[in-house]
């Protein structure tokens, strides 16, 4: 998710040319949602196999889920809204952009069954992740059935819905993504061998392509089905931890939360007043870092206790 907060920071042309490849690199930070939708595909339901998980724990593990994640995402709307009052009072000749039925119907994805746009662009993956925890909760059995024919229903099924039914917001369109994790999830398991997991994962970025690229006619095709190997290559490969990465890992989800109110807050301070476009780039460099301490503060105080409440469900 990292590289989608780089996307809110760099993409813009206007900061100086000895920063192009930033700036370019920084248009590809889509991308990480992508490689956050495989990694799902693969971790969650690795942790509800060690945790044994039945159909009969389904209530238990979506109660858990609601706590772990969206007590962090409503305390995310608060900030967001006491942002926005805030700057509100401080700039009064800015009018208040707060639509209070939007903001209420954010509150349990509400806005998406109402034609009400997220009050953070970032929150439409949180919608797209509650669709899939309900998913693998209700699937589980037929995902880690070891018959290939009760399998592979379940999968046609599944892709039928992503035919016939198109919406970004909805899971069953990324459904060929989570896919290239859940085969890798079996082949950690033993329900499936690597030629089948490395069959799988080829046929549906090949589906998943032509879907991008013939039928919706989308020019991401390609990087998507990039980024979709890299992620998996991440899962196989990656072994060595880098201390870096796992700070940044940790705290993930409460920067992705949280960075789009704060830059839009911390931005406007200073960032009018300069011109030079070396000097923009360092002050974005600067609300970066500011932003990522101020998500460590988030993950202490809002998501770890989130975290540890889930644990007792």
């Amino acid at each position: 998710m990292f590289s989608s907060v780089l996307c809110s920071f760099f993409s813009e042309q206007k900061l100086l040319p000895a920063s192009k490849l930033l700036v370019k690199a920084s248009e590809y930070g889509y991308l990480g949602v992508q490689v956050f939708f495989v990694i799902s595909g693969f971790i969650i339901p690795l942790s509800m196999y060690r945790n044994k998980y039945d159909i009969q724990n389904f209530g238990n593990l979506f109660k858990r889920r609601l706590v772990r994640i969206e007590l962090p995402y409503v305390a995310s709307i608060a900030l967001l809204v006491l942002l926005k009052l805030i700057e509100h009072f401080v700039y009064r000749n800015k009018p208040l952009d707060l639509d209070w039925t939007t903001v209420l119907l954010n509150i349990g994805y509400l806005n998406v069954f109402w034609g009400k746009e997220f009050i953070n662009h970032a929150y439409w993956t949180l919608f797209v992740e509650l669709q899939f925890y309900l998913y693998i909760g209700l699937f589980f059995g037929l995902i880690t059935n070891k018959n290939f024919w009760i399998r592979h229903v379940a999968y046609l099924l599944l892709f039928g819905l992503n035919y016939w039914w198109v919406g970004s917001l909805f899971f069953h369109s990324h459904i060929l993504i989570f896919m290239v994790g859940i085969f890798a999830f079996q082949y950690v398991i033993r329900i499936i061998e690597l030629p089948e997991m490395l069959i799988g994962s080829a046929f549906v970025l090949i589906l998943n392509y032509y879907w991008l690229s013939q039928i919706l006619h989308l020019d991401t095709a390609i990087p998507i089905t990039l980024a979709t190997i890299f992620a998996i290559g991440f899962i196989f490969f990656i072994k060595k931890q880098i201390s870096v990465l796992d700070f940044l890992g940790k705290i993930s989800f409460s920067l992705y939360l949280i960075h789009v109110p704060v830059t839009v807050a911390l931005l406007p301070i200073l960032e009018p007043y300069i011109h030079r476009p070396s000097l923009i780039l360092v002050y974005r460099i600067g609300v970066l870092i500011s932003t990522i301490g101020i998500a460590y503060i988030y993950y202490r105080i809002i998501e770890k206790p989130a975290m540890s409440l889930s644990r007792k469900v």
